[in-house]
């Protein structure tokens, strides 16, 4: 059995703290790694020594580095995290493809606009490294069970979907320039609509700043989403609310499925009155989840395996930027006072920047 030679940049919340905050195991990147036998976690970068230094200690890695360069160049890795601020990861995932990786595994967002993903997808694709975006809920053995109970058509078609993404920032004091409730949470709405529902074609939205005027960023956005498949949908995002919330609902003709905050499945039942049958919603049995590791786990274990068998990841770097895509499609809807704007949008620079400098964000 190969055993992957692997480097992480960056080690901070997702690549290695969050394994000691939670009572789920492994959640993190470097957790996910060091539990498989044929993966080995050689590297590391960071650029505070502080957090490089526990990263080593708690994971045993002896190579440690402030420059990824420097690391990609001394190091032979067959598999490259990229965990940092995502302003960051174009750089360094076109970088570790050139520097021969077999594999990437980037962080969401992919990237903060369309001509940086197109750069990625196409250095990767010319190196033949397999580029994976942890979209991560497309690794839940949950939300897979919930696609089959969708796609058997037990509840019917599917007719709308709606999604809420709000006050999801990883800390109380949480505050970028560069991203977001959009790109830094609700991307993970939009890429299991994606997965669940198929592509978008046609995106109404607002992206504002309502509240939090020291925001560089919108603090809230509401979207209307046309799918190719016919169904429609409603998300709405914002970092307006001091508790956390994140869910999407799936209407079928028989039923709902929802998934996140409340979870549970409900079937249309009927009940007999004089004057006839009506039909409510009874809650039934959830489906049992399609496979019991974590979401993490699963991902790298994807990787590896496409790798191995030259496939394509369950989110790869077009999945990756089609979800970029649906939020640059609601920012170009809000710069054109909020008319409905169709996909592709063939803007590949940052709208983000484009708002700020026409002064509607």
């Amino acid at each position: 059995m190969e055993t992957y030679r692997v480097g992480i940049i960056g080690c901070g919340r997702i690549a290695s703290k969050m394994e000691g905050q939670s009572d789920e195991h492994p959640i993190s990147i470097a957790g996910a790694f060091d539990a498989l036998p044929n993966a080995e976690i050689v590297a590391a970068c960071n650029r505070g020594s502080e957090g490089l230094s526990v990263f080593g200690k708690k994971w045993d890695v002896a190579n440690l580095y402030h420059d990824y360069q420097k690391m990609l160049h001394k190091e032979d890795l067959d598999i490259i995290c990229v965990a940092t601020h995502p302003p960051l990861h174009p750089a360094m995932v076109i970088a570790a493809a050139e520097s021969g990786a077999k594999g990437v595994f980037c962080e969401k967002p992919m990237a903060l606009n369309l001509g940086d993903c197109d750069r990625m997808i196409k250095a990767c694709e010319k190196n033949r490294t397999k580029l994976l975006i942890n979209c991560s809920r497309r690794w839940s053995g949950e939300y897979q069970a919930a696609k089959d109970l969708l796609e058997s058509g037990a509840l019917g078609p599917l007719l709308h979907v709606i999604g809420h993404c709000q006050g999801c920032k990883p800390s109380p004091d949480w505050v970028a320039d560069t991203e977001g409730p959009l790109l830094h949470d609700s991307v993970h709405t939009f890429d299991i609509l994606r997965f669940l529902v198929g592509d978008v074609t046609s995106v109404l939205g607002t992206a504002r700043r309502r509240i939090h005027h020291q925001f560089r960023v919108e603090d809230t956005s509401y979207a209307l989403l046309q799918f190719k498949n016919g169904v429609d949908g409603v998300v709405i995002s914002n970092e307006l609310t001091e508790y956390e919330r994140w869910d999407i609902e799936l209407q079928c003709e028989k039923g709902i499925i929802r998934l996140g905050f409340g979870a549970g499945v409900w079937r249309s039942q009927p009940i007999d009155f004089e004057s006839g049958t009506w039909w409510t919603l009874e809650p039934d049995t959830f489906p049992i989840p399609s496979w019991t590791e974590t979401s993490m786990i699963k991902a790298v274990q994807d990787l590896m395996n496409c790798i191995q068998e030259d496939q394509s990841p369950r989110c790869n770097g077009l999945d990756g930027r089609a979800a970029i895509e649906i939020i640059m499609a609601i920012y170009e809807s809000e710069r054109r006072n909020n008319c409905w704007v169709d996909l592709p949008i063939g803007v590949r620079e940052s709208l983000v920047d484009v708002l700020r400098a026409e002064e509607k964000l």
